[in-house]
């Protein structure tokens, strides 16, 4: 039979067993709770870098779009949680000669670091090839003309040294005073004598009923991307501004802009007179008030041809447009009084030349190029 004295020193062992497990559990326990939190701080000091890193890549994008000679670029990113330092280098040329390979490294302040590169490549909103291609009134439906118009062809727009002034699906009119000519005739007064089409004598630089050739897609045909709620995400992302106004002060030169669900759109200034603008009209009416000059691509389009919906092309008297209009509208009025559309090589030249305003190139990341590791 055990004695107190035995009990005790036995009840003293197990009291001694299990403050030694509980202190062995505690120091377990402070060990795991230090290295969550090593792990913890070294994740959000990783997240951190990684997003400065990100940053700089974002930065050197929007700096090459305004400066494609760009070479470097660097900042710093602050946060609750930690501070990061980013720079930046830009190499042209790589993998192609209209591409670079951008690296960001991102420093934390106790000298651990993270890299982020990626390839990026220029990709021109607008078909380069088309819009070289494209005559000052392309149509695809129908145009009926009247009034004193006068339309200076594309002097190449059917192949070489083969003049195009109006290209329609549908079919195309003359009749008041309209006629077409060459610039260096406009230049001269574009008279009967010296121009290419009266409305008594029509002659081949008027192509209508071209349901062969003419582009099944207006919208591939001037962008490069599909007429799809994807190719126009695509559009709009690559937009100067989305406006659903139209008024004038919104619009600047050299610019990309889309109006869209404007009931009746009337543009009364001139616009792309220093740098020439591209403006995608959707689903709305279009006036153009005279007297005044637009230098570009004006495309008007109608999502929804078989719809209630019949939008339409107005353009009052003594109005100019310099470029290529372009619409898959049914039907383009034209004025009764003086109007002019006019194909100017120099405001195509400055859309689509390698040194065109950026407003009409984007920078796209090249699929599969991105390494953060």
């Amino acid at each position: 039979m055990a004695t107190n004295r035995q009990k005790g020193f036995a009840t003293l062992v197990i009291t001694l067993v299990l403050v030694s497990m509980l202190v062995a559990v505690s120091v377990f326990m402070g060990k795991v709770l230090i290295s969550d939190k090593r792990i913890t701080l070294n994740e959000i000091e990783y997240r951190v870098a990684l997003a400065a890193a990100e940053k700089g890549i974002a930065e050197a994008m929007a700096q090459l779009e305004v400066n494609p000679a760009a070479s470097s670029a660097a900042g710093t990113l602050v946060t609750s949680s930690a501070t990061a330092s980013y720079t930046v280098t830009m190499t042209p040329g790589v993998p192609i000669s209209a591409a670079w390979q951008l690296e960001s490294v991102a420093t934390l302040a106790n000298g651990s670091n993270t890299t982020v590169s990626v390839q990026v490549a220029e990709r021109k909103i607008l078909n380069e090839q088309n819009v070289k291609r494209a005559v000052p009134l392309m149509l695809a439906g129908n145009l009926p003309t009247s009034g004193n118009i006068t339309i200076v062809a594309h002097p190449n727009g059917g192949g070489p040294g083969i003049p195009v002034s109006i290209w329609s699906k549908g079919a195309a009119t003359l009749s008041g005073n309209a006629k077409t000519c060459s610039l260096q005739a406009y230049q001269d007064g574009c008279s009967e004598s010296n121009a290419y089409s009266t409305t008594v004598n029509v002659g081949e630089d008027i192509v209508t009923h071209d349901v062969d050739n003419f582009p099944g897609n207006l919208v591939e045909y001037l962008f490069g991307v599909p007429d799809t709620s994807t190719g126009w995400g695509y559009i709009e992302s690559s937009a100067t501004a989305v406006l659903t106004s139209c008024s004038g002060a919104a619009i600047n030169d050299g610019g990309f802009y889309i109006i869209k669900g404007v009931p009746t759109c009337i543009i009364d200034s001139s616009l792309g007179v220093s740098e020439p603008v591209v403006i995608v009209l959707k689903d709305s009416n279009l006036t153009i008030n005279g007297n005044h000059s637009i230098y570009g691509v004006l495309f008007a389009y109608d999502s929804d041809l078989s719809g209630a919906s019949n939008f339409s092309i107005k353009v009052n008297g003594n109005a100019r447009f310099y470029g290529a209009m372009m619409s898959n509208y049914n039907t383009v009025d034209l004025p009764t009084g003086n109007y002019g559309a006019i194909y100017d090589p120099d405001v195509i030249s400055r859309l689509t030349a390698s040194e065109a305003d950026n407003s009409f190139t984007n920078l796209n990341i090249i699929p599969g190029s991105w390494k953060d590791w």
